[in-house]
């Protein structure tokens, strides 16, 4: 057993990239954390649901001497500090650039200072004031989801403009934020307009949702996340001290997690409500209960699945999410979790991350380990009968938008044995 104890924190310093004077270990193999660098990183600017998951994990799992995360709305600031020192505060929602140059000025330090910010408003053609480039080393354009990967032309000249002008300015490198699934060389081979930003100042930063999710497991810094995500609107704050994972009857804390991810279609909602209700009732005839708990995680926008499954117990084993990022999910995993909101302590039960998924396109699957996702599937058009919605084997646009996605994914990714079905055909084959 101390042999392997070893092993995890000889394993930390390769994780961390520590000098030996930076870690040590006493002869009760304890370990010393690295003190936080001094430096301050500064998340700034709303960038959609992907995009503030993604803010939270990489503050959270960075080790800088401060963290600023200027996303939040409610009793503020937020403020946490980690077990070696790192400081962290939620201050308010800053989406004007007028008031994002000023939040770097003030909190700038004589290090290094990083910000990250949401795509759109570059995209846009926003920029910072040249005295806020002036005390910036780093930025890092943080996107919304998938919709990035085809942009076009004329948001790519934007996001160059504003590089080069960071640059004329004095900050050393922007970095275009990508999941590491993506193949850098088939991206720049491509014909998407991203793929000509490294040769005009902008270069790729590749992360990984599950490298991060071990870095704020050895800080300890779930608590400070997972209460920063309702500050900043990850994690509604209308679901505070109430049920935010909804356990069935027949859930055990002590099995795998199976997961379908869902999606919404908001112009033809039962569409989606009775493809997903097709796809829960299906695993539950094909997954072995005795390993698994199924887990519907759905669009926070869309419910009525979730009422689907308290009102149909006797034939759904499914627990499910009311509203909860599954990035986050994936850097805190599962079990017991304390989070605080208005000065108030909560607690928190978390499923076991998933073993396997199931899924319509999602930007999540990007940060996912291919070898978990069992098959994408694309929505069938319905039809309406004596009351009730029927499936029918007709393709609804929904799925040719997906397959679009799934196209390209298995392009820019290792994820070339994961199938696309379509409801109809996966439920009936």
């Amino acid at each position: 057993m101390v042999k392997l104890k070893n092993f995890f924190l000889i394993s930390c310093l390769f994780l961390f990239g520590c000098n030996n004077d930076e870690i040590s270990m006493s002869p009760s193999t304890d370990i010393k954390l690295p003190s936080p660098t001094q430096s301050v990183n500064i998340y700034a600017t709303s960038a959609g649901n992907f995009g503030r998951a993604f803010m939270l994990s990489s503050a959270f799992s960075s080790n800088v001497s401060q963290t600023i995360i200027a996303l939040g709305s409610g009793n503020l600031p937020y403020e946490f500090k980690s077990i070696n020192g790192a400081d962290f505060k939620v201050i308010g929602l800053e989406n004007k650039y007028e008031s994002i140059n000023n939040t770097v000025i003030n909190y700038a330090n004589n290090k290094e200072n990083n910000l990250y910010l949401g795509v759109i408003d570059i995209s846009n053609g926003n920029l910072l004031s040249d005295e806020a480039f002036s005390y910036l080393d780093n930025i890092y354009i943080v996107p919304e989801g998938t919709s990035l990967l085809g942009y076009p032309e004329w948001r790519i000249n934007n996001i160059i403009s504003f590089a080069k002008k960071a640059k004329e300015n004095g900050v050393k490198n922007i970095n275009l934020v990508l999941w590491d699934s993506i193949d850098e060389n088939t991206l720049l081979n491509s014909s998407s307009q991203i793929a000509k930003l490294p040769s005009n100042g902008v270069d790729y930063y590749f992360f990984n949702f599950n490298e991060m999710a071990k870095k704020v497991s050895l800080f300890k810094n779930s608590e400070g996340l997972l209460s920063a995500a309702i500050y900043a609107g990850a994690i509604n704050p209308s679901i505070i001290d109430s049920d935010i994972f909804v356990e069935s009857k027949s859930f055990d804390k002590d099995k795998e997690s199976i997961v379908l991810f869902g999606s919404y279609t908001r112009n033809e909602i039962n569409t989606s409500k009775t493809n997903q209700i097709e796809i829960l009732k299906n695993l539950e005839k094909i997954i072995d209960h005795k390993k698994y708990n199924i887990i519907f995680k759905g669009h926070p926008s869309e419910v009525s699945v979730n009422n689907w499954i308290q009102n149909n117990n006797n034939i759904s084993s499914s627990s499910y999410f009311k509203s909860f990022p599954y990035e986050i999910w994936q850097v805190v995993g599962g079990g017991e979790h304390k989070y605080t909101y208005n000065n108030v302590s909560y607690n928190l039960y978390l499923p076991k991350v998933p073993t396997y998924i199931y899924s319509m396109f999602s930007t999540a699957l990007y940060g996912e380990d291919a070898n978990k996702i069992k098959v994408i599937i694309g929505y069938n058009k319905v039809k309406h009968e004596n009351t009730e919605y029927i499936l029918t084997n007709e393709v609804d646009g929904s799925a040719i938008e997906d397959r679009n996605e799934y196209n390209r994914w298995v392009d820019w990714t290792k994820n070339k044995n994961v199938p696309f079905e379509m409801t109809f055909d996966w439920i009936n084959n």
